[in-house]
Order: structure tokens, then sequence, then C-alpha cells
């Protein structure tokens, strides 16, 4: 029993209950129903189960109210909600409630169970995750991403959880974070049967904006000699993504937000007006509630964009992922430019831990591509890599050539293929830590700046190496 994975239907429709118990029925899963909320609630409360079903309208509670109540008691379960009445705003609603989905009724039981087992999947990920070994958690691989910070498992699982609902929203982020590569996610997690088309608003010259977005007739403007179908157009059925919204002019905004609200567009120089059904993905690195402020962002297209806001976080803020990054792009190099590399030097990763990154991903991808380029041997090594980067960490280091000091050492120590978990680097990191603790005296503050590292992702590896016992051997705890 206590290796059954347990789920709580909730449905005033008896009949109702058959189905989707019959549905969910296989190996390993026990299903429990119940004809009332209060009722399912109680079960909620005894079993603690993995998963709640629960429909949207019954009587004396809502599905709404079970969803506020199951969150109350256990916030790691997940809630499908089901309803007759499906609209966009409702589902988005639910969702930012803390609901996992929410499904239309009647309820494709195909559907249903592909849902499911995504949910428990997820879960189960998640907790063996908090069983792993912290040093070495687990690698995420998720519609052509990867990770193992935390922090980008939530972003995948918000995104999944919205991709079938989303009519319009939001990616706030800085340059280079990602934001296109979500956005490309959500579009193939969503399922629309159109393309993916992407307008950087940064790049389109002010008076052309209106025709790009939705198109024009012949004879309209000086130097329309033909019909011209616009992106709003060429996204029917599809994904529309809007690179750098905050770029938009004041003039295009007004009419951007008519076409998303209403989904119809008018060509420039036409009268007749034409539907689109499109979902609208917008994505910036600006700060819109301060662009609202200086009125050059309106307040009515920002709470229409940002119905689900998503932020992309920057690489500082996702630095478990280093590694995996590193790799990923060494391979994809090395196999472009033909050339066997297949690992990097301990003191070179280094310096890509210490760099602060201000161009994100993108700045990696950039630092390791020359670097491919620039490798004589079967390894990327310091001299490899933009000089801009390695000036950058001597002048933080307070000896900045103690980076070029230590060994390389040989190509097996270090090698991206072998160690694709990191247990080299982390055992390297651990030591230069320990000895960066001992030279400051136990001073957390300067052994962080003897690093070139932030204070609390210091304290973050202190905890990470179990090191803490050697600032308690100093007596410090500063």
């Amino acid at each position: 029993m206590a290796d059954l994975i347990q789920i709580v239907v909730i449905d005033d429709n008896v009949r109702s209950l058959e189905l989707l118990s019959a549905a969910l029925d296989r190996d390993g899963i026990q299903i429990h129903t119940a004809s009332s909320p209060e009722v399912g609630l109680e079960l909620v409360r005894k079993l603690r189960p993995r998963l709640v079903i629960t429909d949207l309208v019954m009587p004396r509670l809502s599905g709404l109210e079970v969803l506020d109540r199951v969150m109350m008691t256990d916030p790691a379960i997940d809630v499908i909600l089901m309803t007759a009445h499906y609209t966009t705003e409702t589902a988005v609603e639910a969702i930012r409630n803390g609901a996992a989905d929410y499904l239309e009724k009647p309820v494709q039981l195909s559907l249903l169970r592909d849902r499911v087992n995504r949910l428990l999947e997820t879960a189960q990920r998640r907790q063996s995750a908090l069983n792993a070994d912290a040093s070495r958690p687990d690698v995420v691989k998720f519609e052509g991403l990867i990770a193992r910070s935390p922090l980008m498992w939530d972003i995948f699982a918000r995104l999944q959880r919205v991709a079938p609902h989303y009519r319009s929203l939001l990616i706030n982020g800085q340059t280079g974070s990602g934001k296109d590569l979500l956005a490309q996610a959500l579009h193939r997690l969503s399922g629309v049967k159109g393309r993916f088309v992407v307008l950087n608003c940064s790049a389109v010259v002010e008076t052309l904006f209106e025709s790009e977005l939705f198109g024009h007739v012949r004879g309209s403007f000086t130097g329309a000699d033909r019909d011209k179908t616009g992106l709003f157009e060429l996204a029917d059925q599809g994904t529309l993504f809007l690179d750098e919204i905050g770029d938009m002019p004041m003039s295009t905004q007004a009419k951007l937000l008519r076409a998303v609200q209403n989904q119809e567009i008018t060509r420039v120089g036409s009268l007749d007006c034409r539907r689109v059904n499109v979902r609208i993905i917008a994505a910036t690195h600006k700060n819109l509630p301060s662009a609202i402020r200086d009125k050059v962002f309106r307040e009515d297209l920002y709470y229409r964009l940002s119905m689900v806001e998503i932020v992309a976080p920057s690489l500082q803020e996702r630095m478990e992922d280093l590694p995996l990054l590193v790799r990923h792009f060494v391979q994809r190099f090395s196999e472009e430019y033909g050339k066997p590399i297949h690992g990097i030097a301990p003191r070179a990763m280094i310096l890509l831990e210490r760099y602060t990154w201000p161009g994100n991903v993108r700045e990696l991808e950039h630092a390791i591509g020359h670097a491919c380029m620039m490798a004589t041997g079967d390894r990327i090594d310091v001299p490899d890599l933009p000089e801009r980067m390695v000036q950058a960490c001597k002048s933080w280091l307070g000896h900045p050539d103690g980076i070029f000091e230590m060994p390389a050492t040989s190509h097996a120590e270090f090698n991206l293929s072998n160690d694709p978990g990191g247990s080299k680097l982390a055992a390297h990191e651990s030591q230069l830590i320990a000895r960066a603790l001992s030279e400051a005296g136990g001073n957390q503050s300067q052994a962080a700046r003897r690093l070139g590292i932030g204070r609390d992702a210091f304290r973050y590896k202190l905890k990470k190496y179990s090191l803490e016992r050697q600032v308690d051997d100093f007596g410090l705890r500063n």
C-alpha cells in the first residue's frame, strides 16, 4: 500500500467518477473517489495523495475552493480541475492559484491519461532530486533545454502547465538569458498546428511596424508595389513571438492591443477585417512597469500580455547549470568545427565560474564557440577563452595570476565526456574553497573575495561541500 500512488477524484456526477476511475486504473495506482467536495477533502487530509482531480462546478464548494484547501493541506499535491464551462481566463486563474492543469469536459480520456502521466513523472523526478546527493542533483531535459537547477525545473513545470491554455504570455529576463528558447518550448508544448513566427521589435523601423504586423495592400503607401501578408496572418493557428516588446512604439501598441483582444487585423490601406487565431508570446529585458510610469508603454497592453508572466533567470542565478551548458556547447562546436575537443582544463572551468556573465547563456555560448575555434589540442584551456574574460577575472582577484599557477592537469583528469556530473570539478572546487578559507583565516567575506564570487554563493558552496566545520574550527561565523 505504501508504494502505491494515491489519486483522489472528486465529482458530484457518479457516472463521471466511474469513467475517470476506469481510465486511470493501472498497476501502481490506487484511485479514491468522492461524490462530494467535503468527502474528497477528508480523503486528501487522510491520504496526502500525489494527485487530486476535481470538477469545477459542484454544490457547496467549487473546484477553486477545493484547490485552495488542498494547497493549504499540502502545496506539493498536484490538482487538475475539470469543467464544462471552459474559458482561457478561468484556466489561467486556476493555474495561478496552484492548479497543475485545467481540462474541458467531457474530458478526452487519452488526453487525461497523458496529462496525469506527465504530472506523476514530474513529481517522481522532483522527489528523486530531493533524495539525491546535493552535489550531484538530477539533470532534467525539457523540450531541448537542460538544467539541474531547481529554478529552471520550476520554470519547466510552469510552461508545461500553462501551454494548453494561454492566449498571451510575457517572458521577462536579461538579454541572453534564453527567452526565445522558452518561447519555442512553449509553442511546441501548446500543440497548435500553425507556425512559430518571430518579430524582433528592436529591429523594425517605426513607420513599418503596422505593415510588418498586419500586412498592407498594393499602393497603400510609397513603395508598396504589391500586397504583403503580415505576421499575424502568417502565425494564424500558431504563435507570434514579439521579442523585445518594450521597444515597440506607442502608436503601434494601441493597434496591437486591439488585434490581441479581438483576434482581428486589417491590412494597411484596406477596409477588410480578417479573423485570425494567434497565440502571443512577448518578451523583454526592460522593466515594463517603469516604462508605464514613464509613459512609453501602455498599461492596458501590459496587463493583456502579462496574464501569465515567466521570468527567465540570469546565468548567475543558475550556476548549477554551468557545467551542463559548457559540455553541451563544447560538444556542439567541436562537431561544427570538426575538431576532437573532449574536455576543458580545471583552471579554465574555474575562470568560467568566476566570471559574472553579463551576457548570460548567449555570452557563454559565444565564449565556448571562440574557445573551440582557438583550441589547438583536445581540450579548452585559459588562453583559448576570450581575452576580455581572462582580463576581467584577473582584475577581480587579489592575486591576479593565481589562476595560472594551478596545473592544467592531464586530459584524463577532467574530461567533459567522462565526467558528465562534474564530480572531478566538484572535488577541485571543494579544495579551492577550503584553501581560500584557510588563507583568509576563516573569514568568509575575504575568502569569497579571493575566489571572485559573492558571499551568498560562497555560503551555498560551504554547505554544498560540508565545509561549515572548517569555519567552526576558526571560531568565526562571519
